[in-house]
């Protein structure tokens, strides 16, 4: 991303938190950085673009940064979720100012690319989550995966709330630690658990039916992919075949008519790859139901 468009997005940041999202002008933004509207509509299409802009940057950031931890740091499966949620919080924190923009200037029942926006990053981070979770403690928590997931994101949500509207200031990496400790706790003593949500529970399933629940999946989970990076050139070229295939499931997905065959061949393909096995599971049990197997 160019210095310039960087420059504007944060500057724009900062004129949103003092005047509003919807009271400030591109002319105000233009004149803040000291350069034309042409310059500005080189780099986003409307105000609104750019929101959409610092939305998928925060997002793509916050993942390439907490998934470089599963490689190369000698890391127990655990620590490496330690490590991923302080990232997390981390990132949410520096961002306090664009948040605060996002929850006070657009409302969740009014319609907007930015709102869609957000249900889409929403749900790629929880299936994240349920990914992370898996892969700390194994494939014993499937079963109230679900539940352990809203846990967690319950107790990251209201200490956030803490640290941005309290102003609170905690340590993020005893917070990090904290949180995985009581799921830990919680794992140790699953035998009694009886799962609240089903374990196939999905927040997209309260929004999205049919088939653009599973279109959505493969968003999602193509949106994560490339954000992951290689350390050698096995890896590369497995994650090139990745992106390329996933590309491929959702071109097929957007035809009036999908191929049954070819969606189940490319899904089960992805599958293969522990990293995409559970998102994999999801999409292809999204689609049998849609299609009534």
């Amino acid at each position: 991303m160019s210095d310039r468009k960087t420059e504007i997005m944060e500057t724009a940041i900062n004129l949103f938190s003092d005047k509003g999202y919807h009271f400030t002008s591109v002319q105000e933004i233009t004149d803040a950085c000291g350069i034309s509207k042409g310059a500005f509509y080189k780099h986003f299409a409307s105000k609104e673009s750019m929101m959409l802009a610092l939305l998928q940057r925060h997002h793509d950031h916050l993942l390439q940064e907490a998934n470089a931890y599963q490689f190369g740091y000698g890391l127990t499966a655990q620590d490496q979720l330690i490590r991923k949620l302080q990232v997390e919080l981390e990132r949410s924190v520096e961002y306090r100012s664009f948040f605060n923009v996002l929850f006070t200037e657009f409302l969740p029942n009014e319609y907007s690319e930015v709102n869609v926006k957000m249900k889409q990053i929403q749900y790629a981070l929880r299936s994240w989550h349920e990914r992370s979770l898996v892969e700390a403690f194994g494939d014993r928590v499937k079963p109230y995966l679900s539940d352990l997931t809203t846990i967690m994101e319950g107790i990251i949500k209201e200490y956030l709330m803490l640290m941005l509207w309290q102003q609170q200031k905690l340590s993020v990496k005893k917070l990090a630690e904290f949180i995985v400790q009581q799921l830990s706790v919680i794992v140790q003593h699953d035998q009694e658990i009886v799962p609240v949500l089903p374990a196939d529970f999905s927040n997209t399933s309260n929004e999205l039916e049919g088939k653009a629940a599973v279109q959505h999946e493969v968003e999602s989970m193509l949106v994560e992919i490339k954000t992951k990076t290689a350390d050698d050139e096995t890896a590369a070229d497995a994650l090139k075949k990745q992106i390329e295939t996933t590309e491929m499931l959702l071109k097929e997905l957007q035809c009036d008519i999908p191929r049954s065959f070819l969606i189940e061949a490319l899904t089960k393909y992805l599958s293969h790859y522990p990293s995409l096995r559970i998102e994999s599971e999801k999409i292809l049990a999204l689609w049998k139901d849609w299609k009534g197997d």
